[in-house]
């Protein structure tokens, strides 16, 4: 039996230019408001630049008993940044996150889920800052980003990090995280609840998504990176992506992430060991 998923939240910019209509703000509160109505308290990642730029957006978000946590200074995944400009963008994000929300900041999320085998040494890095666990890592071959070999159930980082993995079920060589994002939204709903029943899901399943997402009337952009081939997919199902979530908790929603950390073996996996 799964245990009951926590509700987790990307918050970030999803526009192609400024000059585009900014829609993060109601999207993002339409989804505050679909937790609030259902008395679900999760943990949002907030993306430094949002953070910066829309402060009253995180304290609305840090009222409702959500938990704040750090989604990158800008959305750009690790694999893009060098050490240096890492650690210094992730501390000005942990600390302007920290002052906003009025609460301490221990969780970090890469966008993208892009902490794979060659950014492994950003895992130091999080703990230098602070941090107490991450959620980035996608335990399987992926078309985008993606770490085949290491564990689907948390686990501990040789620097001491714990690390949440985004719960998948394997497809052949393939991960596919059915219970959230894109996925969540796209793939028959006998497939997502296949996933219900693996479990592997591990002690700390949580879904995710993102304010696009909840979105349908985003007019349609070529998304860099996806191309038009994929980019439509970004669109597909968003009217009932709420829906899906609710389906997917069935009444009975995780705490957030920082609350489910004793459920977390302090183990470190032999994959990374040696």
């Amino acid at each position: 039996m799964t245990p009951p998923f926590t509700f987790t939240f990307d918050v970030e910019d999803h526009r192609p230019d400024d000059g585009t209509e900014l829609r993060l703000l109601d999207a993002t509160r339409r989804v505050l408001a679909f937790c609030a109505d259902r008395g679900v308290v999760g943990t949002v990642f907030v993306v430094g630049e949002v953070v910066r730029d829309h402060p009253e957006l995180v304290r609305e978000i840090a009222a409702q008993g959500h938990e704040l946590g750090l989604h990158g200074w800008r959305h750009t995944p690790i694999t893009e940044l060098t050490p240096e400009v890492f650690r210094e963008e992730t501390a000005r994000g942990r600390a302007l996150l920290a002052e906003v929300a009025g609460q301490d900041v221990i969780g970090f999320r890469a966008p993208t889920f892009s902490l794979v085998p060659d950014t492994v040494w950003a895992t130091d890095v999080l703990v230098d800052l602070g941090f107490t666990y991450s959620s980035s890592i996608l335990p399987a071959w992926s078309p985008l980003y993606g770490y085949p070999g290491l564990p689907r159930h948390p686990f501990t980082w040789p620097s001491g990090l714990l690390e949440l993995p985004a719960p998948i079920i394997k497809a052949g060589p393939l991960g596919l995280p059915v219970v959230g994002g894109t996925y969540l939204r796209v793939l028959p709903w006998p497939v997502v609840r296949a996933g219900l029943r693996d479990k592997p899901l591990g002690s700390v399943p949580f879904t995710y998504c993102h304010p696009y997402d909840a979105d349908p009337g985003e007019p349609y952009w070529v998304v860099p990176g996806t191309g038009r081939l994929l980019s439509p997919l970004l669109w597909y199902g968003r009217k009932r992506m709420l829906r899906r979530i609710e389906r997917l908790l069935a009444g009975e929603a995780g705490p957030p992430l920082r609350q489910r950390l004793a459920d977390v073996p302090a183990e470190v996996p032999a994959v990374l060991a040696a």
